[in-house]
C-alpha cells in the first residue's frame, strides 16, 4: 500500500508551492527590470514636452505600483490555494493509511467472522470518517435478497428497513446488487440525483448520506457478499480512495475464506474426534486394515468379544494373526472382500484362545479414496452368540410344541387301547387258575401295558398335559435317594463326588419327577464314561440369584433366589451338532435298542414346567456339565401325602358307565361287575343321558368319558347334574386333565364333577376313587 502511494501525483502537488514562491519573485524581478529599462526611452519618444513627460513618467509608476500589486496578489493566492489542496491530500492519504493499517490488524488477528465485519465496518466510521458501512451477503432464496450481517455508524433504523436484492427488479438495480451480478465496484456519486438509488433515496437522505460506493467480497470467481460505504458528502469516492478501499475489500475477503476453511477443517475434526468416541465406545467391535492386510485399529469391543488385545494385534499382517487361523470360515470371507473388493455379510461361529466359541454377524467393506483406489478395509462385527441360543431355544420350543400336539392328538387312542388290554388282562387273570400255563403270557401282556402306560405318561409330561401335585421338597434328599440308587448299578470304576452346601432351604416340587430327571441325567452320564474305564462323576447343589439384567446368563430365568443342581461328569463329551439336539424328542445316541431318545425331553419339559432352567455345556474330549435350576420357595405348607398301595375295594351300588369304546364299556363294566357293583353301560352319550333322565332316582354313581361325539362327557355331566344335581359324577379322560382335552380338573369340580381319572387305570385305582364318591 506505502509503495503505492509513492507513484500517486499528490508528490507534485506537495512540491508544487515551492516552484509558486520562485516563480513568483522570477517574474516579478522580470517585470520591474523591463519597467525600468524600457518605460522612459517609451515615454520619450513619444512625449517631448518635458512637464507632459515628467507628469506620464509619475502616472507609470503608478500604474506599474498597482498592475505589480495585482500580479503579486494573483501569485500569492494561486500558491495559497495550491497548498490547502496540498494539506487536503495529505489528510486522505493519512487517513487512508490509518484505515488500512487498523483493518489490516484486525484481518490478521480475529478469528470470529462477523465479529471480523463489524470491526472494519468500525474501522471505516470511526477513523475514515465515513457516515455509515454495512456488509450484506448475497442468498439464493426466491427474492434473490441480499440480508446484512454486520454494521457500525449511523444507522437509526436504517440496516433493518433496508429491502436490497441482486435480481433484475428495481430493489436490485442499486449499487450492492449490481455488484453482486457483475463483480464490478460501483460509485454512486450523489445519491440525491441517483435513479438507481431512487428506491432507498429518501431514507438515505433522512440520515444523511450523499454519496455511497459498493465493493465485491469473492471467493474465487464467485461474488457472495458486498461491502458498502455512505459517506456524508458527495463525491466522496475519488479513483485513488476507491482503489484503496478495492484493495482492503480483496484482504477481508480472503480472510473471510480463510476462517470459513478454518472452521470447516475444525469441524471436520471435531466430527471425526466424535466418531472415533462413538467406534470406541460402540458395542460392535471394529477392525481396519490397509490395502498390505496391515491392521491399523481396532475397537475395545473387538478385544471383548474376540478375547484379544489390541496391542498384540495393531502392525501385523491378518495373515499372520492366530486368530484368523483358527476361526477359517471368518478369515476366508474376508480374503474374499479382499479379491473381489466388494463389500460381504454373513454369521460365523468364531473360537477365542481359550476354546471357548462365540457366533458373530460380521460386514467386510472395502474403503475407498476419492478416486476410486480402495485404501483400507473394516470389518464390523456384533455378538449375536445369545440371539443364536434364543432363536435355538425357540426353535426347541416350537419343536416341543409340534411334539405336544402330536401327543395330544394320539394319547387319547392309546390310552383307550391300553385301557382295554390292561382291564381284559386283569379280568383274564381273575379267571384263571393260578398254575395255568396262560397266566404268564397274561402276566407279560400286563406288565407291557403298565410299561406303555408309563410311556404315554412320559409322552404326557413331554406336552405338558399331565399336571402333577407339587409340594415344599428339600432337594438334597432327593439327590441322595438318587445316589442310593445309583451306586447299585454304577461301575465300581466310577468315582461319585457329591458338594452340597448345608441350609440351602426348599423348592415347590413333584419329588418323583425330580428323582426321574437327576437319575436320567445321570445314566447318561454314566454311558458317556463306560468307555474309558474309570470317571468322575460330580453332583453340586448351590444357591445362586437372578438379577436383573443378567438375561444372557439365565435365559428365560425370571429375577429372584434358585437352587443350582450341576451334575458334571469327564466322559467323551458331545459335538455341537449333537447338542444343538440334545432335547429334542426321540433323538438318541446309544444306538438301536439302548434308549428312546424321551429321557432328556422329559427332563427339559419337567424342569421348565417348574419354572426352572435345563442347559447344558459340553466339548468333545472334555466332558459334560448339565445345569438345572429350581426356584425357592420362601413358605412351607403341610401337603396330603398320596397312598400308592392302593387295595381293591368292592361295592354293590349301581353306576351308569358311559364310554364310545365298546372294548371299553365291555372291560369295564365286566371289571365293576366283579367288584360287586350293579353295572348300565351304554356306548351312546344320548342313550345314557335318557337311560339316566328315566331312571335318575336309581342311578348311586356315573362314569363317563369325557372325548365322544354328539354329547362330550362335560356336556353330558351338566345335563345330569340339571336333573340330580347331588348325583357323584366321575370324568374319565385318555388326555389327562389338560385344555387339549377340553375341561381341566378345576373346570370339572367347577361344574359339579365330582372325581377325575386319567386313562388306563387300573382295577384298584378306580375302586378306590369309587369308593371315596360313594362312602
Amino acid at each position: 500500500m506505502v509503495d503505492g502511494m509513492k507513484n500517486l501525483p499528490f508528490l507534485q502537488k506537495v512540491l508544487r508551492p515551492w516552484s509558486t514562491a520562485l516563480f513568483i519573485s522570477v517574474i516579478y524581478t522580470i517585470v520591474g527590470g523591463m519597467w525600468v529599462f524600457f518605460s522612459e526611452p517609451v515615454l520619450s519618444k513619444w512625449i517631448v514636452d518635458p512637464e507632459t513627460f515628467q507628469n506620464a513618467k509619475i502616472i507609470s509608476q503608478w500604474v506599474f505600483i498597482v498592475v505589480s500589486a495585482q500580479l503579486l496578489f494573483l501569485l500569492i493566492r494561486h500558491r495559497e490555494t495550491a497548498f490547502i489542496r496540498t494539506e487536503e491530500s495529505l489528510w486522505r492519504v493519512n487517513r487512508a493509511l490509518r484505515v488500512f493499517s487498523e483493518c489490516k490488524k484486525a484481518t490478521n488477528w480475529d478469528n470470529d467472522e462477523y465479529e471480523l465485519l463489524r470491526k472494519i465496518c468500525r474501522i471505516l466510521v470511526a477513523l475514515g470518517g465515513y457516515r455509515l458501512a454495512w456488509v450484506g451477503y448475497a442468498s439464493d432464496d426466491a427474492e434473490k435478497s441480499i440480508k446484512p450481517v454486520a454494521f457500525w455508524g449511523y444507522d437509526e433504523g436504517y440496516i433493518n428497513a433496508l429491502k436490497v436484492s441482486w435480481d433484475e427488479s428495481a430493489y436490485g438495480q442499486g449499487p450492492a446488487g449490481r455488484t453482486i451480478r457483475t463483480g464490478q465496484t460501483m460509485i454512486v456519486r450523489n445519491i440525491t440525483s441517483s435513479l438507481e438509488f431512487k428506491p432507498w433515496r429518501e431514507m438515505a437522505q433522512d440520515h444523511g448520506f450523499a454519496s455511497a460506493i459498493s465493493l465485491p467480497l469473492r471467493n474465487g470467481n464467485k461474488v457472495y457478499g458486498v461491502l458498502v460505504v455512505l459517506a456524508a458528502e458527495a463525491d466522496s469516492f475519488d479513483p485513488e480512495e476507491a482503489n484503496q478501499l478495492e484493495e482492503l475489500t480483496d484482504d477481508l475477503a480472503n480472510r473471510i475464506k480463510a476462517i470459513q476453511s478454518e472452521a470447516i477443517q475444525k469441524q471436520v475434526k471435531e466430527e471425526q474426534l466424535l466418531l472415533a468416541k462413538v467406534i470406541h465406545q460402540a458395542s460392535e467391535g471394529v477392525l481396519t486394515f490397509d490395502k498390505n492386510t496391515l491392521v491399523q485399529y481396532l475397537n475395545p469391543a473387538w478385544e471383548h468379544i474376540c478375547g484379544v488385545v489390541a496391542k498384540d494385534v495393531i502392525g501385523k499382517s491378518l495373515h499372520e494373526l492366530p486368530c484368523a487361523r483358527r476361526n477359517d470360515d471368518f478369515y476366508q470371507a474376508i480374503k474374499t472382500v479382499i479379491e473381489s473388493g466388494e463389500a460381504s455379510t454373513g454369521q460365523y461361529l468364531n473360537k477365542r484362545e481359550d476354546g471357548s466359541q462365540y457366533q458373530i454377524e460380521a460386514k467386510v467393506s472395502p474403503v475407498n479414496s476419492g478416486y476410486s483406489e480402495i485404501v483400507r478395509y473394516v470389518v464390523v462385527i456384533r455378538d449375536v452368540t445369545y440371539e443364536t441360543e434364543l432363536e435355538d431355544q425357540l426353535r426347541t420350543a416350537q419343536k416341543m410344541e409340534a411334539i405336544a400336539t402330536l401327543a395330544g392328538g394320539i394319547a387319547h387312542d392309546f390310552n383307550n387301547i391300553l385301557a382295554a388290554i390292561l382291564t381284559n388282562t386283569e379280568l383274564a387273570l381273575d379267571d384263571l387258575p393260578k398254575r395255568s400255563k396262560l397266566r404268564d403270557h397274561l402276566e407279560i401282556v400286563y406288565q407291557a401295558g403298565c410299561r406303555g402306560k408309563s410311556l404315554v405318561k412320559q409322552i404326557m409330561t413331554i406336552s405338558r398335559q399331565d399336571l402333577h401335585e407339587r409340594k415344599p421338597v428339600i432337594v438334597e434328599h432327593i439327590i441322595n435317594e438318587c445316589l442310593n440308587l445309583l451306586r447299585a448299578s454304577l461301575p465300581s470304576t466310577i468315582e461319585i463326588r457329591k458338594s452340597i452346601l448345608p441350609d440351602l432351604g426348599m423348592v415347590a416340587a413333584d419329588p418323583t419327577q425330580i428323582h426321574q430327571v437327576i437319575l436320567n441325567i445321570c445314566t447318561n452320564a454314566a454311558d458317556a464314561m463306560a468307555e474309558q474305564g474309570d470317571g468322575i462323576l460330580e453332583i453340586r447343589l448351590e444357591e445362586i440369584t437372578v438379577v436383573p439384567g443378567h438375561d444372557d446368563i439365565y435365559a428365560g430365568l425370571h429375577p429372584g433366589r434358585y437352587l443350582k443342581l450341576t451334575i458334571k461328569d469327564n466322559g467323551h463329551g458331545m459335538e455341537r451338532e449333537v447338542l444343538d439336539r440334545i432335547f429334542n424328542p426321540f433323538f438318541t445316541t446309544k444306538g438301536l435298542g439302548r434308549g428312546t431318545g424321551l429321557g432328556l425331553s422329559v427332563a427339559h419339559s419337567i424342569i421348565k414346567s417348574h419354572g426352572g432352567l435345563l442347559n447344558v455345556d459340553s466339548e468333545p474330549g472334555q466332558g459334560t456339565e448339565f445345569h438345572l435350576y429350581l426356584p425357592k420357595i420362601y413358605c412351607i405348607e403341610d401337603q396330603p401325602v398320596l397312598n400308592d398301595n392302593l387295595m381293591v375295594a368292592n361295592g354293590h351300588e349301581k353306576i351308569l358307565f358311559v364310554d364310545d369304546e365298546s372294548a371299553l364299556v365291555f372291560s369295564g363294566k365286566t371289571m365293576l361287575e366283579k367288584l360287586g357293583y350293579d353295572v348300565v353301560a351304554s356306548t351312546d352319550s344320548r342313550t345314557a343321558l335318557k337311560l339316566f333322565t328315566a331312571q335318575s332316582d336309581s342311578f348311586d354313581l356315573v362314569i363317563t368319558d369325557q372325548t365322544m361325539p354328539h354329547l362330550t362327557g362335560e356336556m353330558l355331566a351338566r345335563e345330569i347334574l340339571k336333573i340330580r344335581a347331588e348325583v357323584p359324577i366321575i370324568l374319565c379322560s385318555g388326555n389327562g386333565s389338560s385344555h387339549s382335552s377340553g375341561i381341566s380338573m378345576a373346570k370339572s369340580q367347577a361344574i359339579g364333577i365330582k372325581g377325575f381319572m386319567t386313562k388306563p387305570y387300573e382295577r384298584s385305582e378306580m375302586s378306590q376313587v369309587i369308593r371315596r364318591m360313594l362312602d
